[in-house]
């Protein structure tokens, strides 16, 4: 190759790099170093999600189960991670084990754009058969007799889901009515947890903003409410989706 090929090669190249953070490729290059998002098992087919985790394993030097421990609203992002994980191209089986009762699996499939193959709830409605809950009473013996129940069902038993694989198990409300260690799942969800979920922040209305300006934009306010995002927030990072 000649020096003006090399030179037209190489604006070329330069070309195609999409613009972003020096924080941004920083991140990115400290993932590829450790193996990829998908280094940590079970994996998360969320990429910025399973960032994430691999950064929180590694700056803690631990080790999963649980490759998530979430608190907060953290049914909000259960049912994003689980329709998403159950949905064409993965097509997994999961385990939910819900000690607290709050978890509903038609939240799984997106009820306000049915059909839709761009949505944070991707699963269809054929496919919430193929998550498992258990509900057992509050108490940390009970639910590791659950955990370990489930886990042998899905190993050894006659169910609807052998033509697919097993993702992990889910445990809500897995640290009893004692307070100590929760038992752990690949997906731990309760009361405390290193990443948290709340509704994303809006911003309020200025402070010369008057009783009348407010009146006249408050339906485009709710509409900015409405369709505020959920952020799952760590110490290393945050990720935000939207119910869409």
């Amino acid at each position: 190759m000649n020096a003006a090929s090399a030179k037209h090669v190489g604006a070329q190249l330069l070309g195609e790099i999409e613009e972003g953070s020096l924080e941004e490729l920083l991140d990115s290059f400290r993932v590829n170093l450790t193996g990829g998002s998908n280094s940590i098992r079970p994996c998360i087919p969320i990429p910025a999600l399973a960032n994430i985790a691999t950064r929180y394993h590694k700056a803690t030097q631990s080790t999963p189960p649980p490759v998530l421990s979430v608190s907060g609203r953290y049914l909000q992002l259960l049912y994003h991670l689980i329709s998403t994980l159950i949905a064409e191209p993965y097509n997994y089986t999961v385990v939910v084990v819900d000690a607290d009762s709050r978890f509903d699996v038609t939240r799984l499939v997106n009820s306000r754009f049915p059909g839709s193959t761009v949505s944070s709830y991707p699963a269809q409605l054929s496919a919430i058969r193929h998550v498992y809950v258990y509900r057992p009473a509050r108490g940390q013996d009970q639910v590791r007799a659950a955990v370990a129940a489930a886990g042998e069902w899905m190993l050894y038993g006659a169910h609807g889901s052998r033509a697919r694989e097993w993702w992990g198990t889910v445990v809500i409300g897995g640290s009893g009515t004692g307070g100590g260690p929760s038992v752990k799942g690949d997906i731990n969800a309760g009361w405390k947890g290193w990443v948290k979920v709340e509704r994303e922040e809006i911003e309020g209305f200025p402070a010369d903003f008057s009783v009348e300006e407010a009146l006249r934009d408050r339906e485009k306010r709710q509409k900015v409410v409405d369709d505020a995002g959920w952020v799952a927030s760590s110490r290393v990072g945050s990720y935000l989706w939207r119910d869409n």
